[in-house]
């Protein structure tokens, strides 16, 4: 049977983990496993806890035919508990969802995000991981029909996941628009938009609050995931966990400072 986790970095008491896990029951048998953070986390990135212990503790999920556990973690810390500390027969599982989150992971969201490190750090154990968002940030409550516009993707997945076709080292990043299944044009390939927004920082109450701003007029890709899910698509973007640009160690060989292996000293 197929071992499914579930994490995310809204808490396991945010109502898009629980969508997540509804809309997985509907697809097939499957043994669903919930580890998330007892609170919210967003934004922490790929931060783990080491200067204090982790204390799972069992909890209670919605009344649904699940086993919880929640964590004072991180995304990450829970993936990794899940692996190492709470499974009895020590099985790993075969794929790990992150979210659903509340608002977009897109473009450089990716580096910040603590949907994407659970996915991420899925992938650095060995078990295939995939980030779920949805444009709901000015909706949060709003979760619209979510489970049927994943549910042909969460289905695709577990299939390869069952059959080991998914490729290791690569984490899936899905965003979602905030629309009705009928006006969501398709699924498309995405590439990461990392120049969609630029920081600002306004003042208030003495300190000095980061928020963002998306200029107007700012050049797009047709196939950059911000572009595609502001066009009505569910963005898809293969993310590799392995980030040395290959390219450029080629060129530092020519580096005069460089000595190639197995040469001397004169």
């Amino acid at each position: 049977m197929l071992r499914i986790l579930l994490t995310n970095d809204d808490g396991i008491e945010a109502q898009g983990i629980r969508r997540l896990a509804e809309a997985l029951l509907d697809l097939e048998e499957a043994e669903i496993y919930v580890v998330a953070p007892a609170e919210e986390r967003s934004g922490v990135g790929h931060g783990l806890t080491y200067r204090s212990a982790l204390a799972p503790v069992s909890h209670a999920f919605y009344g649904l035919p699940v086993k919880a556990w929640a964590i004072n973690g991180n995304p990450a810390d829970c993936v990794k508990a899940a692996c190492h500390l709470l499974f009895e027969d020590r099985r790993r599982p075969d794929i790990v969802f992150s979210g659903i989150n509340v608002g977009t992971n897109l473009g450089r969201d990716i580096y910040y995000s603590g949907t994407c490190s659970g996915a991420r750090e899925a992938v650095i154990l060995g078990v295939p991981g995939v980030a779920l968002s949805y444009d709901n940030w000015y909706a949060q409550d709003d979760f619209g029909r979510v489970g049927e516009l994943i549910r042909p993707l969460l289905q695709m997945f577990c299939e390869q996941a069952a059959d080991k076709k998914l490729p290791a080292d690569v984490f899936w990043n899905v965003n979602i628009p905030h629309l009705p299944p009928e006006q969501v044009k398709g699924i498309a390939p995405a590439a990461l938009a990392l120049h969609h927004y630029e920081d600002r920082y306004d003042r208030e109450d003495g300190g000095y609050w980061l928020t963002r701003e998306y200029p107007d007029g700012q050049q797009q890709s047709d196939t950059d995931d911000y572009h595609l899910v502001k066009n009505g698509y569910i963005a898809v973007t293969p993310v590799h966990i392995d980030a040395t640009d290959r390219s450029l160690l080629a060129e530092m060989a020519e580096w005069p400072l460089v000595k190639q292996r197995g040469q001397g000293t004169t």
